[in-house]
C-alpha cells in the first residue's frame, strides 16, 4: 500500500511568500495614506452604488473652485484699476486747482500752469498705459493694444503726434475771443471724432485701443466674464470713456499754448474757461467710473464670498461620502505593520535555506 504525501518546496514558499509580503505592503500604504489624508485610498469601491454622487459632487466643486481662480484674477485686476483712477484723478485735480485760480484772471501761478499740464499728460498716459497679467487695463477688448498715445509722439497709424495735432489747431496762437471759440470747437470736434480729417480725431492719434462704435455703428461690446454658472459680469474703463477725453482735451489745451501769451483778455478768459470746464467735467466723470467699478467690485466679492461658502459645503459633503475613521485607520495600519514584520521574518528564513532545502 503506497501513501501519496503533497508536499510544497521551499521555493515556492518563498516566492509566496514574497507575494504576500507585496500584497500586505500595498495595504498598509493604502491606509498609511487614509490616516493621512482622512479619506478612503479607493472610494468607489468602497461607497458602491454612491460613487455617482460623489462624483458628481467632485465635479460641481472642481468647476467652482475654477471660478473661484478666475474671480480671484479679476478681482485683483479691478483693484489695480480702482487704485490707478484714483490717481489719475490726483494727478488732473493737481492741474485743476492751479487752472481755476487763474480763470479768468491772471494770477502770480499762471506761468507753471503749461509745465504742469504737460508733466500731467504724461503721467496720467503712463496710468491709462498700465497693464495687469499682460493684459492692458483700459484699452477695453483690445487688451494688447497699448491704449493711448504719448502727447509728443508719432502715432505710426496716421503718421502725427497728439501734440502735432493740438499745435495744428492752435497755429500762432490765441488772437481774440472770435479765434478762441472757432479753435475751441475744432478741438471738441477732434475729441468727439468729428474732424474732417480723420487721421486727427481722438481714436486714430491720441487712443489705440478698443473703439467706442464699430464700422457699423453699433457700440463695441465691453469686456464681460462668467463669474458664476449663470451669471456675467461687464466690466472695465476704457481711455476712450468720455471723462477721459474731455480731461486730455483739457490739459492738452493748457499744454499747447503758454497762457501768459494770450494777450487778448477776452480770448484769454475763452481759453482757459474752456480747458478748466473740460478738466472738470473730465475728472467728475471719472469719479462716476469709480463709483460704477465699485459697484463691480462688490458684487464680486459677494460672489467669491458664496463660491468659498459652497465649497466647504462640496468638501464637507464629500468627507461625508469618502471619509474615514481615522482611528480604525489607524488601528489598521498597526495590524498591517505588525503582519508585514512576521511576512519579513519568515521571507528571511526562508531566503537563507541552501540549495538542497529548495529541491526537498
Amino acid at each position: 500500500m503506497s501513501i501519496n504525501v503533497n508536499t510544497t518546496s521551499t521555493l515556492y514558499t518563498l516566492l509566496s511568500r514574497q507575494r504576500q509580503t507585496a500584497e500586505v505592503a500595498g495595504k498598509l500604504e493604502a491606509a498609511s495614506r487614509e490616516v493621512s489624508t482622512g479619506l478612503m485610498s479607493d472610494p468607489y469601491k468602497s461607497i458602491g452604488i454612491r460613487s455617482a454622487e460623489a462624483l458628481g459632487l467632485r465635479a460641481r466643486m472642481d468647476r467652482n473652485e475654477g471660478l473661484m481662480v478666475a474671480n480671484t484674477v479679476l478681482q485683483s485686476r479691478l483693484d489695480l484699476t480702482a487704485e490707478t483712477l484714483g490717481a489719475i484723478r490726483e494727478t488732473g485735480q493737481e492741474v485743476l486747482d492751479l487752472a481755476v485760480a487763474n480763470r479768468g484772471a491772471r494770477a502770480g501761478t499762471l506761468g507753471a500752469i503749461q509745465g504742469l499740464a504737460r508733466q500731467a499728460l504724461e503721467q496720467i498716459t503712463s496710468q491709462l498705459n498700465t497693464g495687469y497679467n499682460g493684459a492692458q487695463l483700459f484699452a477695453g477688448i483690445a487688451v494688447d493694444a497699448t491704449p493711448v498715445q504719448r502727447y509728443g509722439e508719432v502715432n505710426a497709424g496716421t503718421g502725427r503726434a497728439p501734440k502735432d495735432v493740438i499745435d495744428e489747431v492752435i497755429g500762432g496762437g490765441i488772437a481774440s475771443a472770435a479765434d478762441a471759440a472757432a479753435k475751441i470747437a475744432e478741438i471738441e470736434g477732434i475729441f468727439a471724432d468729428a474732424d474732417p480729417d480723420p487721421a486727427r480725431n481722438f481714436e486714430a492719434t491720441f487712443y489705440n485701443g478698443a473703439p467706442r462704435l464699430d464700422a457699423s455703428g453699433a457700440p463695441v461690446p465691453r469686456l464681460q466674464t462668467r463669474i458664476e454658472e449663470n451669471e456675467t459680469l461687464e466690466y472695465g474703463v476704457q481711455a476712450n470713456d468720455q471723462g477721459f477725453r474731455d480731461l486730455i482735451r483739457g490739459l492738452s489745451m493748457l499744454a499747447g499754448t503758454d497762457a501768459q501769451s494770450i494777450a487778448d483778455d477776452g480770448a484769454y478768459e475763452a481759453w482757459t474757461s474752456s480747458a478748466v470746464d473740460a478738466m472738470a467735467s473730465g475728472l467728475a466723470d471719472v469719479l462716476q467710473s469709480e463709483v460704477k467699478l465699485g459697484s463691480q467690485q462688490k458684487t464680486l466679492d459677494f460672489t467669491i464670498r458664496a463660491q468659498t461658502d459652497r465649497s466647504d459645503l462640496y468638501n464637507s459633503q464629500i468627507l461625508s461620502l469618502e471619509g474615514v475613521d481615522t482611528y480604525e485607520a489607524a488601528t489598521r495600519v498597526a495590524q498591517l505593520q505588525t503582519q508585514l514584520e512576521a511576512t519579513y521574518s519568515i521571507t528571511a528564513r526562508l531566503s537563507r535555506l541552501s540549495f538542497a532545502n529548495y529541491m526537498r
